[in-house]
């Protein structure tokens, strides 16, 4: 377990407050994988747990938490809930310190859209309106054992994935259940419960109705996940990717291939930036355009190919709710490719590119092309050993970096005509 958070659980029991660790870090314990995250549950309201520990933070609109700040590491403190609400996505979360006003004065009313909301229950009431069995185990710190009130242990020992509660109710409650529901499946090789399964299939169509930035949320992580081509074969599978995301390109010939690229990269101990993992989902697109713009041989009219480019990106990424930092790089990183077809002629071109704060996109996203073969593979070799130059020497001269020769006809520089003052003169 993370120190972090057993510290933070025993300064809430030492205080007289209840404490468990909560949610997937129990999971994972038990099955003997490495947690992500270790999130805590108590009976302590934010404004306590915030009195307890200097170095947090209440977050929320809807729902408040507590977010512990530790040196690399952030642990989220929850009090017990008995609505069975969605909770919010971590990008709608609206962070910011408590007002001391509040914090001295918790009993005051406050803001009516956080307050009504705010129904805390018991650990019991907490564990039965979380999403799936699995994920509703409780570790209490007072006498170090695992609490389940769901079945969890059960499903847990027997490799299934089960909805807590009613599976078409908790569904209609939370479309993005379902996605979550298949997501752990294939990260964890579990199987769906039969009533699980067959009330995906009968709700898939409410997944449309989700807000989008939870989608996006979720879709997020799969992507990171290195298992994302699995999680999207079976999204897909159950007809939700389609009505989660209508504007993504749906070719699983070409989608799955990048995905598992990317999952091998992740499971090499790699980094995949979020803006190359979502731009590689257009990768087959701008091939297509990119082929359909230079197939009669001409150069490639840079003005008109951006904005089709631009088109074809703003619709998906608008519904996804990307933010405009990672818009702009992967519009520009895409774009990079473009001047990455042809082995580089001069070192100015090589430094040009690897300049530009899009360059670690568009570097990844042409490897990632490369070798599923959406890109020509002829100029990598080129750019490959000319990259690798810049990187040795980042801050060398331009005439310094070595690039291909490539065999072009030297043209004479001709004279310069005196101006006229020169002349005469």
């Amino acid at each position: 377990m993370s120190p972090n958070a057993i510290k933070v659980l025993y300064r809430l029991h030492r205080a007289g407050y209840q404490a468990f660790l909560v949610g997937g870090g129990v999971r994972d314990l038990l099955i003997d994988r490495n947690p992500k995250d270790f999130d805590i549950g108590t009976n302590a309201r934010p404004e306590e747990v915030r009195r307890l520990f200097k170095n947090s933070r209440i977050i929320g609109r809807r729902f408040r938490l507590v977010h512990v700040f530790f040196r690399g590491e952030v642990i989220e403190v929850s009090t017990f809930r008995a609505s069975p609400e969605p909770p919010e996505g971590p990008d709608d979360w609206e962070e910011g310190e408590i007002e001391e006003r509040e914090a001295e004065s918790p009993d005051e009313p406050g803001p009516k859209a956080v307050r009504d909301d705010n129904r805390y229950g018991t650990p019991e009431e907490d564990a039965w309106r979380r999403d799936l069995t699995i994920n509703a185990l409780f570790y209490d710190i007072s006498d170090f054992s695992v609490i389940d009130w769901v079945g969890g242990l059960e499903d847990l020992d027997a490799g299934i994935v089960r909805v807590v509660g009613q599976p078409n109710i908790r569904f209609e409650e939370d479309p993005v259940r379902m996605m979550r529901a298949l997501e752990y499946g294939v990260r964890l090789g579990f199987e769906l419960a039969p009533e699980t399964d067959a009330a995906i299939h009968a709700c898939h169509a409410l997944i449309a109705e989700a807000v989008p930035a939870r989608l996006t949320y979720e879709l997020m992580e799969a992507l990171r996940s290195g298992h994302a081509a699995g999680i999207w074969e079976r999204w897909d599978h159950f007809g939700l990717l389609g009505k989660a995301f209508p504007e993504l390109d749906l070719d699983r010939d070409q989608i799955l291939p990048l995905l598992r690229c990317v999952d091998a990269r992740i499971s090499r101990g790699g980094r995949v930036a979020d803006a190359t993992t979502i731009a590689a989902l257009f990768l087959p697109g701008f091939a297509r355009l990119l082929a359909e713009m230079t197939s009669d041989g001409q150069r490639l009219a840079n003005a008109v190919f951006l904005d089709r480019l631009r088109a074809m990106l703003e619709p998906a990424t608008t519904h996804m709710m990307v933010s405009n930092q990672s818009f702009h790089q992967m519009y520009h990183g895409l774009f990079a490719l473009t001047k990455m077809r042809r082995p580089p002629e001069r070192g100015r071109q090589v430094l040009k590119l690897t300049r530009h704060e899009s360059f670690a996109v568009a570097w990844d996203l042409f490897e990632i092309g490369t070798e599923v073969g959406l890109l020509s593979g002829n100029a990598k070799d080129a750019w490959c050993r000319a990259v690798e130059q810049v990187r040795k020497k980042p801050t060398g001269k331009v005439q310094e970096v070595v690039v291909d020769p490539v065999k072009r006809t030297r043209r004479r520089r001709r004279k310069r005509r005196p101006r006229p003052s020169e002349s005469t003169s």
